[in-house]
């Protein structure tokens, strides 16, 4: 598995935390079972009436039915984002009242 993970990160030319992340790469999809590929999707998530997008997330999608797998850290970060934006929002509806 080494040696695949090192010609994939010469390849793609890849961060220093990509490639760790390549290291905990599911071996296969846990849905169906298939093959998994590194490569940047867009997270997006709709609440409270805003649209919260984060471009270019390192994860691993599967090449048969399309699941996808997105590092905790990656998730974890982009919630802490999006609870931000909201204690931000009511703390500008304090200070209006």
């Amino acid at each position: 598995m080494k040696k695949k993970n090192e010609k994939i990160n010469k390849e793609a030319g890849l961060s220093e935390f990509e490639k760790l992340l390549i290291e905990e790469a599911p071996q296969a999809c846990q849905e169906c079972g298939g093959p998994v590929k590194f490569q940047k999707v867009n997270l997006e998530e709709f609440e409270g009436g805003k649209l919260f997008v984060i471009d270019d997330v390192p994860a691993f999608v599967c090449e048969e039915c399309g699941e996808t797998w997105i590092p905790k850290q990656f998730l974890d970060e982009f919630e802490k984002m999006i609870e931000t934006v909201k204690k931000k929002k009511q703390e500008a509806k304090k200070k209006k009242n």
